[in-house]
């Protein structure tokens, strides 16, 4: 006689089909691609959309990434300022992707890290399913922060302080759009992913992938890792290579503090729970 025990209702074979997603044990492997599948293909609209949207309204956001430029000018000198000056026949178009890209990641990451977490939930322990909602949250805080940080802070001082070496060998700037505004995505993308260093601590010190004490002997190697991805990152100048290192050393820091608190507040638990059972 067979094992297999026919649905009584639609209505209970609707609701089992819709729970498969629930248990990972339940999917089969063309299934867990199916679903990975889907999980990057809503991300990659959203990038899509706001990609087309920006282009439609370029000028504006055009406009808007101007600032870093335009905070080393005074208000006069901005009137006479004759702009980005394109020296080849894409250089219009490779600005016009920068921008695209730069506010299309932005748009889409927190949508990316909401599908990517409800994809790897089913997998998780209750340990794990703990971090998810918190660590989803503060990755997309971090990001913002590490951005906006390079958008008002680093870029304006790095743009000051090329300006300043340029004036002093007596050359004359001109200012190309693709070369601009790729400078200003990759600076503004690259410390919104850098920002996300002391989350990946913080977790890997909560799951005991990594020891606190581990991290702390660290300190050193990670310091000079910093100022290295720093010199990459940003113009070969000191003063912003420090503005961009500075920040990621404190964040470290602060990851330990964190790391430390957290390990506290779960041996507290643990302890409760021993002493309850």
């Amino acid at each position: 006689m067979s094992d297999i025990v026919p649905k009584e209702t639609e209505e209970e074979a609707d609701e089992e089909d819709f729970d498969w997603a629930d248990d990972p044990k339940k999917m089969g492997f063309l299934d867990h691609v199916e679903e990975l599948r889907w999980t990057l293909i809503k991300p990659l609209a959203v990038f899509f959309i706001a990609f087309v949207v920006t282009v439609v309204f370029i000028q504006h956001f055009k406009d808007i990434l101007m600032y870093p430029l335009y905070e080393n000018y005074t208000l006069e000198q901005q009137k006479t300022f004759a702009g980005l000056a394109t020296r080849n026949p894409t250089g219009v178009f490779t600005a016009m992707l920068h921008i695209g890209l730069l506010i299309g990641v932005t748009v889409a990451s927190p949508v990316f890290l909401y599908y990517v977490g409800r994809f790897l939930a089913p997998a998780l322990t209750k340990k794990e399913k703990k971090l998810l909602l918190p660590g989803t949250a503060s990755a997309f805080f971090l990001f913002i922060t590490g951005a906006a940080f390079a958008f008002f802070g680093l870029l304006p001082k790095a743009i000051q302080v090329t300006m300043a070496f340029n004036e002093m060998m007596g050359f004359q700037i001109i200012w190309s759009p693709d070369s601009y505004f790729g400078f200003i995505t990759w600076i503004v993308l690259g410390m919104g992913v850098s920002f996300q260093f002391p989350l990946i601590a913080v977790v890997l010190v909560y799951l005991d992938i990594v020891t606190l004490e581990k991290l702390r002997s660290l300190r050193r190697v990670l310091i000079i890792i910093f100022f290295i991805l720093a010199a990459v990152l940003t113009p070969p100048d000191p003063v912003t290579q420090i503005m961009m290192a500075l920040p990621m050393i404190a964040l470290y820091e602060l990851s330990l503090i964190v790391a430390g608190v957290l390990l506290r507040k779960r041996a507290k638990q643990e302890e409760e729970e021993e002493y309850d059972d």
